[in-house]
């Protein structure tokens, strides 16, 4: 006999808010130091007492389904207009951020797709890229329904508006990866121009502005697509501008880095999954580092939600549960700021 889900709705406790005559603040940049203190004391019971881990698990499962079809449609685009053979040479900067046997095994598939004949890469953008892309949304459609319940929105759009929002934002992030890559292979070249003209620079310094050229352009890309994710993706009456999706983005960029390399050494050093799963060891790996990043997601979304309802002075509820317009502690507001 199925039995009513429980909905009630969880409440995080709050701290002082904004108090309703008081000024709001226009932009993060005018919440002062004990604002700021509030706000990160209430993401931080937020992200405990609320399903964050259960949803970040969901997405890390459609993010492993969607990877290698998102795989397959960045190298077939990335070829229609640039050298896929230059690509192999720009994965070296994702080697830090990933276990050992996740960056072989990508970079083993990536590899294969470069191999693949010009013609081949051509065909595989007709199937792929109306089948893999499809694929690949899969990922975004369960981190659009995490950042519903980051934001406390009910999903009022219809089945093909929803499913439109989460090919584009897909379509998007790979075409802005196609140019990451471009730009990862053009800025060396560009800044050895200097020694080509004969143009006098500071010794060293065209190395290490190569040197640093990759990660700036990856961190550049990470920040922009999850601002994007973060104003686009969760289902608002009016889109929140940008300066109050930028906090959380910067959060999630600057968390997710050091959590990445933490994993990749625990996976390297102190865990044993290719032991206790075999041949899966590696899917497993997998699974939970996009566990990890879609954890790390949630958090800016989190801090951007609490940033909201503090510069509005609303108090904001968990909720635990689908809301729909019928059930108890649905809220019908969209507390998101409209200035």
């Amino acid at each position: 006999m199925n039995q009513r889900p429980d909905t009630r709705p969880s409440r995080a406790t709050a701290g002082p808010v904004v108090s309703p005559g008081s000024p709001r603040p226009d932009t993060p940049l005018a919440l002062h130091w004990a604002d700021w203190r509030r706000i990160i004391t209430r993401t931080t019971r937020s992200l405990v007492a609320g399903p964050s881990t259960l949803v970040a698990a969901g997405c890390a499962f459609y993010s492993t389904l969607s990877l290698f079809p998102a795989i397959s449609a960045l190298i077939s685009i990335y070829g229609l207009a640039f050298d896929v053979q230059t690509v192999a040479p720009q994965m070296a900067a994702l080697r830090p951020l990933l276990p050992p046997s996740v960056f072989l095994l990508i970079q083993n598939r990536v590899q294969v797709l470069i191999d693949e004949p010009h013609t081949s890469l051509t065909l595989n953008l007709i199937i792929s890229l109306t089948v893999a892309l499809w694929s690949a949304s899969a990922a975004t459609r369960s981190i659009i329904s995490a950042l519903n319940m980051a934001y406390n929105a009910r999903e009022d759009r219809n089945f093909f508006v929803f499913q439109a929002t989460a090919f584009a934002l897909t379509l998007f992030s790979i075409l802005g990866a196609v140019l990451t890559i471009a730009l990862m292979v053009a800025i060396p070249l560009l800044l050895h121009l200097s020694s080509w003209l004969h143009i006098p620079a500071p010794p060293g310094s065209t190395y290490v502005l190569t040197t640093l050229s990759g990660p700036f352009a990856l961190f550049t890309f990470e920040i922009l697509a999850l601002s994007a994710l973060y104003r686009y993706g969760p289902s608002r009456h009016q889109r929140t501008r940008w300066r109050w999706v930028i906090p959380g983005a910067l959060l999630a960029t600057f968390v997710l880095i050091p959590a990445s390399q933490l994993f990749s050494y625990y996976v390297a050093h102190l865990a044993s999954y290719n032991t206790s799963y075999g041949p899966l060891g590696a899917f497993i790996i997998i699974m939970m580092w996009l566990f990890v990043t879609a954890w790390v997601v949630l958090m800016g979304a989190e801090l951007n939600a609490e940033m909201e309802s503090y510069a509005l002075g609303q108090p904001r509820l968990i909720i635990w549960h689908s809301m729909t317009p019928e059930e108890p502690g649905c809220d019908e507001t969209d507390p998101s700021p409209r200035r």
